[in-house]
């Protein structure tokens, strides 16, 4: 009984620290003089994972470009190819390992129980 009433009174409690927590996270506090710059703007998921695969993709093109200059005799530049093929692997690769832990991190996540 006594474990019954303690175990409803700390999910009471631990339910209005988190509508607690969420107002406060809600509240917004005005700039009070006009010298003070905007906050930073919150980042979306989407746009920062769009944006480091954009860089990888970037990097990728970059590393054909050079590629394509060295094979068609534009420029003897070899290392310069190489250097820019090996930035966009390992580049790729993080990304790849990255993926990987998020795929990881989600699984955990669904095998908790609610």
């Amino acid at each position: 009984m006594i474990d019954s009433v303690s175990n409803l009174a700390a999910q009471q409690l631990f339910k209005q620290n988190q509508l607690e927590h969420t107002k406060l996270r809600s509240v917004e506090f005005p700039n009070q003089a006009e010298g003070l710059s905007k906050p930073t703007e919150t980042k979306s998921f989407d746009s920062i994972v769009g944006k480091f695969v954009g860089e990888v993709d970037a990097k990728h093109k970059v590393a054909v470009a050079e590629t394509n200059k060295m094979l068609l005799g534009e420029t003897d530049n070899v290392h310069q190819s190489m250097i820019a093929m090996q930035e966009a692997g390992v580049a790729f690769n993080m990304m790849v390992e990255v993926r990987n832990k998020l795929v990881q991190s989600y699984q955990e996540l669904m095998k908790m129980p609610v």
